[in-house]
């Protein structure tokens, strides 16, 4: 019997303990309008920003949402993606993309500065993580 336990405990060992960690690489950018950023040989252009967040201190039926657009270029074929926070309907803020052949995942995390009541001409950054898988 204490045979049959030990035999368990050693194999038990062997199968969890030879378990592959994945590892992950996580790179910020911040984007303005007409800004490009090159991963590698490609390059990551934010087109536009479509931005309907209720302002600060607004009252609102809807919370909103902020839609960045960028174009990939890669290999000189184009690719366009578009990433949504808050109320998107069916765009998710995240998507998973190609770039020189690795699987990456590109997360909307914030644009900033949030909308004010008084318009003014306010530049707004756009902050994505890209994340290897």
């Amino acid at each position: 019997m204490k045979n049959l336990i030990s035999f368990f405990i050693v194999l038990s060992v062997f199968a969890f303990g030879c378990e592959k960690t994945s590892e992950s690489i996580t790179t910020n950018y911040d984007f303005k309008i007409n800004t490009s950023k090159s991963i590698g040989t490609s390059t990551l252009l934010l087109k536009s920003i479509n931005d309907s967040r209720c302002p600060i201190n607004a009252d609102c039926i809807s919370a909103g949402g902020v839609r960045a657009h960028f174009k990939l270029t890669a290999d000189n074929i184009d690719q366009e993606i578009t990433l949504c926070k808050g109320v998107c309907g069916t765009l998710e803020s995240a998507a998973k993309v190609k770039i020189n052949g690795i699987t990456y995942s590109m997360k909307l995390i914030d644009v900033t500065p949030y909308p004010q009541l008084q318009k003014g001409d306010i530049t707004q950054t756009v902050k994505i993580e890209l994340t290897r898988t």
